[in-house]
């Protein structure tokens, strides 16, 4: 009886193991997808210490560095994520109303990440 004892909590501490492996790989998933909407910019007001949700109507590189997020048509908030290049052509574009990005959508508990 006593060999067996270890059993139990062994197999319990691999059923965690394989849990959270498969948790890890569903949360990695990501699907790409083409969005339709409104880029906003969040310009940063430093004195009042808030942000203000801008729709630029042209390239937003003379602005202070910001972050911006993706408005859909059907009311989703993505936020914009991605490497330096991706990132570059949103601000770069001159259009910021009814634009249709590409990328990798990922829902999170926070939200919706757009990666580009």
């Amino acid at each position: 009886m006593r060999s067996r004892s270890y059993l139990v909590p062994l197999f319990v501490l691999f059923s965690l193991f394989v849990f959270s492996l498969v948790n890890a790989s569903l949360a990695g998933d990501k699907t790409t997808v083409t969005v339709e909407g409104n880029v906003v910019c969040l310009l940063p007001n430093y004195e009042k210490g808030t942000v203000n949700p801008v729709i630029a109507t042209g390239p937003c590189t003379n602005d202070p560095p910001h972050e911006h997020i993706l408005v859909s048509k059907d009311n989703k908030v993505y936020y914009l994520q991605g490497l330096h290049e991706g990132l570059m052509k949103v601000a770069l574009n001159p259009n910021h109303t009814d634009v249709k990005i590409t990328g990798k959508a990922e829902q999170t508990a926070g939200g919706w990440i757009l990666y580009v």
